[in-house]
Parts: C-alpha cells; structure tokens; sequence
C-alpha cells in the first residue's frame, strides 16, 4: 500500500510536470487537459479523478511551484542568524518569483483576470500560502516585531523590487546568479534598516 502512494505520489509530480511544460509552450488558453494528458501519456480520467478540472490543476501547479521554495531551502535554514536566513530564503525566493514556473503561472493568471479573477485569487491564495506564513514565524524569532507578517510581506516586495514584473513583461531574460545575490544583498541591507 505504501509503495501505490509513493508511486502516486511520483505520477503526481510527472504529470504536474508536464502540465507546467504545456503551459510554458502553449499559454493558458492553449493549456488543455487533453494537451496535458498527452504529453503526460496519461489519460484524461486519471487528471480529473485527481484534479477536477483545468481551474483544479492550475491550483495543484501553484501548490507544487510555491512548495518548491520550502524545498529549495537548506536543511538548517531554522536555525540560521539572521542576515544568513535572509539571504537564503531571498534567494531561493528570487529564484522562484523569477523562474519559468512562476512566470508562466503568473502570465496564466493575468491572461484570465479580465473575465474571470478566479485564476489570479487562487494564485495570490496558494501562492503565500505554504511559505510565507513559515518564513515569518522564523522572522518572529530573530526580530522582534510587532507584525510578523508585514515584514516577511516588506522582505519579500524588497527581494523582487521590479525583477518579476520585467520577466512577466518579457522585457528580460531570467537573472544570472550574481544578479540575483546583488539584489538580495541590497534587499537584507534595506530590510535591516528598516527593522533595526
């Protein structure tokens, strides 16, 4: 039984997988579930028995791209000093905001908020969702703060400052890792003056 889970669980993350591949190619509106089942080699019952329907799916992708910042942290990132912890979590975040996922989440979004803002709430919703609220608990022990959250909120505005906006925009190509650690250097130094 626990191996059938695993192997779900795994099937799962291929499948995710490959619905991000056809949303980077093809956008949200040429995104379908038979595209996505296709390119899966899955068929279109086993993505609606686990997902529902395409608003569903695009949910599960933003759960598993927002999940991946808590991945992407080092194993000790909870008991880092504090400019140490900064750095680490801005620059996976930046990494993630600025990403061809995110990007392509994000531009699903956008393209649907005219007619329907359901895409863009879920996006807002999940998206901080797994993250933010951790991140600030680990703030709150490093800082004393009367709100947790607003900074964790303030870092993350510092961290990205216009970078995402540009990659939606497709005014830039994605930024190079010595971009990213000058960006969220001057991120931890401004946030330290603001929470001195």
């Amino acid at each position: 039984m626990a191996s059938d889970q695993v192997g779900n669980t795994q099937r799962r993350a291929e499948i995710l997988a490959c619905g991000l591949k056809v949303l980077i190619e093809k956008g949200w509106r040429g995104t379908s579930m038979i595209a996505v089942a296709r390119e899966a080699n899955a068929s279109k019952e086993t993505l609606y028995n686990w997902f529902g329907d395409k608003a569903g799916f695009f949910g599960a992708m933003i759960r598993e791209n927002a999940s991946a910042l808590d991945r992407a942290l080092p194993e000790d990132f909870g008991a880092m000093p504090l400019e140490e912890g900064l750095r680490a979590f801005g620059v996976e975040l930046l990494r993630l905001l600025t990403g061809e996922a995110s990007v392509a989440l994000n531009r699903a979004a956008i393209a649907e908020a005219g007619g329907d803002p359901a895409l863009g709430r879920l996006l807002l919703a999940e998206g901080k969702a797994t993250s933010l609220p951790k991140f600030a608990g680990w703030l709150g022990r490093h800082v004393e703060l009367d709100a947790p959250m607003e900074a964790a909120e303030t870092f993350v505005v510092l961290v990205k400052g216009e970078a995402q906006l540009e990659r939606l925009l497709g005014a830039t190509e994605p930024l190079s890792e010595a971009e990213i650690t000058a960006r969220v250097d001057r991120a931890v130094r401004d946030f330290r003056k603001l929470y001195a």
